[in-house]
């Protein structure tokens, strides 16, 4: 008879209660189903060591993850500081360019010779209209076959046809 092949249902870890059940914080980033199974090897599987896994090698596993989790939030936090600076400085940047268009103008005015200045400041303040690119759906088109102008020539009389043979 023919066995077919079996496959392994999917493992699913059940937390088992242990003196880190408590200790489980909210922030962090070890998984709770890998916690329980931590907490397994530190309790009913104390006194056993698989090659290359044991309490100690999880325990370490999950050590380096954390440290990794702070070093993340401290390169986050720094990155929400330069991005309020970078922030700040648009902002001055922007402010500085409404003053000087203000100035400028000003300038015009007072010196009528000065036109194609007063043009270009023109010309700044029109809103910019972005090119609006809209992709296309689906497959590309087929590149068009060069069609051949003798195959669609019509000859000038119909009686101008070669006889048949």
């Amino acid at each position: 008879m023919f066995m077919g092949k079996q496959i392994a249902p999917p493992l699913t870890l059940v937390a088992v209660p242990g003196p880190s059940a408590e200790t489980i914080r909210a922030d962090d980033p070890v998984p709770v189903d890998v916690q329980a199974l931590m907490d397994l090897f530190t309790t009913h599987l104390a006194n056993v060591q698989f090659p290359d896994v044991d309490a100690a090698s999880l325990r370490k596993h999950a050590d380096e993850l954390r440290a990794e989790a702070k070093t993340v939030a401290r390169a986050r936090e720094s990155l929400a500081v330069a991005t309020a600076a970078s922030d700040a400085k648009l902002a001055a940047l922007i402010s500085a360019c409404a003053r000087a268009i203000a100035y400028a103008k000003i300038f015009c005015e007072s010196h009528p010779d000065r036109r194609p200045i007063a043009d270009a400041l023109a010309a700044l303040e029109k809103p910019a209209v972005p090119a609006v690119t809209v992709k296309r759906r689906g497959r590309p088109p087929r590149p068009r076959q060069q069609v051949s102008d003798e195959l669609f020539a019509v000859p000038a009389k119909p009686c101008e046809l070669e006889p048949a043979r």
